[in-house]
């Protein structure tokens, strides 16, 4: 046998002598074991999920990164369903799911857990805890570690069931709060506040309409906004855009624009929002209607003044004459009214 050694790949490094080839390459598999960690393929194995309330291109990388984990996607909840993620409480999806009992999370479950190459604690995630989020089936695992993990966050999930999770807490707490800051008496006096301060804006400006034409043209105006304001969150979209497109803004849109902080910051997630603008629309036709059938009423009032107080007059008038005293003339006058009308008299 030749003396020279054979050449060794780098992985495998150097080694004692006397050391066979088996053992060598079974040292090298648990080195490579070691490193890759738990099968990331199969992190979310047995999970079948489905989106809610996202939009390309965030909604195609949600997807992606859950499939690539090992998930399983469905358009629509049903049956087998396991897993929503969900971008704010409230939709018809979530609705449908809590119903369902099934189990909601945020995005950033999947975010971080394909960042961090491992499933991160579930429980801070929950939007609705429920069923279990996974399938009946052990996930191939290759780390201790993360089985030990994964039992843990099962737990947590059964944990979390019996009592509301702190998302669900702070979103009901916070509409509890737009709910008082936004009653309908508020809302009743900023509709009669905007349309006054509406129509004196109008009137300071070069070209501004008609006197009898600012109260209904100051009215569209405010509705249209709050319209845009529906539309914008209906789209997903935040209410900045559309004030930043008025050059004088309701106050009622300045109110929902505080609960609107375009993002993660919201007091209010997007469809609550919309459903509290879509209120306040309504009051606000409702509390215009009445302010225009107070100013009609107003108007016939005065005019029925005028009339009564002008019948009132002519009746003083009359009462100075007595249409039962008899007026007596001469005939030198009789004769003479004759000759100034020949046709009366013949």
């Amino acid at each position: 046998m030749s003396g020279s050694k054979r050449s060794l790949p780098s992985w495998m490094g150097s080694s004692k002598d006397g050391e066979d080839d088996s053992c060598k390459k079974k040292h090298a598999g648990t080195s490579q074991k070691a490193q890759k960690g738990p099968d990331f393929s199969k992190l979310l194995d047995g999970v079948v999920f489905v989106l809610s309330g996202f939009v390309n291109p965030e909604r195609s990388t949600l997807r992606s990164q859950a499939l690539d984990m090992g998930a399983e996607y469905r358009a629509d909840w049903t049956s087998d369903c396991t897993l929503l993620v969900c971008a704010f409480v409230n939709t018809p999806k979530f609705r449908q799911v809590q119903a369902d009992n099934g189990t909601i999370i945020s995005k950033d479950w999947i975010f971080e857990s394909y960042k961090q190459k491992k499933l991160v604690d579930i429980e801070p995630f929950l939007m609705h805890a429920g069923k279990p989020w996974r399938k009946n089936k052990e996930p191939v695992e290759t780390d201790q570690d993360e089985k030990e993990t994964r039992k843990v966050h099962q737990k947590q999930v059964q944990r979390s069931r019996v009592k509301p999770s702190t998302s669900d807490a702070t979103e009901a707490g916070n509409l509890e709060s737009a709910n008082k800051c936004f009653s309908p008496s508020k809302i009743k006096q900023w509709a009669v506040d905007d349309l006054a301060q509406t129509m004196s804006w109008l009137d300071s400006q070069e070209e501004k309409p008609e006197p009898s034409e600012l109260k209904t043209i100051a009215s569209e105006g405010i509705i249209t906004c709050l319209q845009d304001a529906i539309e914008s969150l209906e789209q997903g979209n935040d209410i900045k855009g559309v004030a930043e497109q008025w050059s004088f803004v309701p106050h009622v849109v300045n109110e929902l624009l505080k609960l609107d902080g375009g993002g993660k910051g919201a007091a209010l997630p997007k469809e609550q929002l919309c459903q509290l603008a879509a209120k306040c629309k309504k009051i606000y036709q409702a509390e215009f209607a009445r302010v225009d059938m107070d100013g009609k009423n107003k108007d016939k009032h005065q005019n029925d003044s005028h009339v009564a107080e002008h019948r009132r007059k002519t009746k003083s008038d009359d009462d100075h004459y007595d249409s039962d005293e008899t007026i007596e003339m001469t005939e030198e006058e009789i004769d003479f009214a004759c000759r100034q009308l020949p046709g009366l008299c013949g």
